[in-house]
């Protein structure tokens, strides 16, 4: 990933309204070249609606995306068959074989690498010779992916590819996504609900909610910037009801004290009811926690156990 060259999706200003509800609102969104972006955001957030604006399967109302440097009206053929999109419940012919599905896909996709085509049906266990109606679910969506990778594009765009899927399944295609697209720096946009499953890939992370990216940037940077405390309490001390700055989000369960803070943080600097408080802990912050603390609303709160 090279962060000197440009996005290889921008997003200015883009709003979008189903009827008298604003699903978007004036977005912005830059994805660095090479990442593996992991869009998160609540069920209504817009994720989809945002996908599928940027890969052009719906018209723009206001604002614009470009893809390549492009907008996305505009897109060449050649561009278009360099950009896959993968998204749950994706409909396919069903009274295809899986052999007959890549012998009409592969005129399409100049780059379409017969090779990887058949090292990923192999990892995914597909068989060639069956009908794609008499695929379980999980094997549909293997097909799919199998699909979108085979072309070595430079953009893989997925919506919840995951979903309903059981967990060894969810590793084969999150292993087969990995390695097909970091072996040609594909980048790789993706929205999920499954924040376990993707952290492990996920180089930059996106948070939408209200319409609008709350939080967009390299994984790394925001774990290096917080940190998960863990203190004993010698009561318990009910929360004040002013928190230090620096403190994201607090849970008070008992005696225990779970504090999630920026870095920069001292321990001498807890509130005065605190100062007698032992620390038990520190450790790294998941993905998860950084969602939760900082893509909603209710970012300090007390747990009563």
């Amino acid at each position: 990933m090279n962060d000197s060259l440009p996005p290889v999706i921008a997003v200015r200003g883009l709003s979008y309204r189903f009827g008298k509800q604003s699903i978007l609102n004036a977005l912005e969104l830059d994805v660095p070249q090479g990442a593996f972006y992991a869009l998160l955001g609540a069920n209504g957030a817009g994720k989809t609606t945002l996908l599928q604006l940027i890969a052009g399967a719906r018209p723009m109302q206001q604002g614009s995306a470009c893809v390549f440097g492009t907008s996305v009206s505009r897109l060449t053929m050649g561009q278009r068959q360099q950009l896959t999109y993968v998204a749950e419940g994706q409909e396919l012919p069903e009274w295809m074989t899986l052999a007959q599905l890549e012998a009409y896909c592969a005129p399409l996709y100049p780059a379409w690498d017969r090779t990887l085509a058949a090292s990923l049906r192999k990892r995914f266990d597909l068989d060639a010779t069956r009908r794609i109606g008499a695929m379980s679910r999980g094997q549909r969506m293997k097909v799919a992916l199998m699909c979108a990778l085979a072309p070595r594009p430079r953009l893989i765009i997925m919506d919840e590819p995951f979903t309903g899927m059981d967990v060894v399944v969810k590793d084969d295609l999150v292993r087969g996504l990995l390695d097909a697209a970091s072996l040609e720096g594909a980048t790789v946009l993706l929205s999920t609900h499954d924040i376990a499953e993707i952290e492990p890939l996920a180089d930059w992370v996106g948070f939408l909610e209200g319409g609008r990216v709350a939080v967009s940037a390299p994984l790394d940077e925001l774990r290096a910037r917080y940190k998960r405390v863990e203190l004993l309490t010698s009561d318990a001390t009910p929360m004040p009801a002013t928190l230090p700055t620096h403190w994201v989000s607090a849970e008070h369960a008992g005696l225990r004290l779970s504090v999630l803070m920026e870095q920069t943080a001292q321990g001498g600097e807890l509130p005065p009811q605190y100062r007698n408080a032992t620390q038990i802990g520190e450790r790294e912050v998941t993905l998860k926690e950084l969602y939760i603390a900082l893509a909603t609303g209710n970012r300090r709160q007390e747990a009563t156990v």
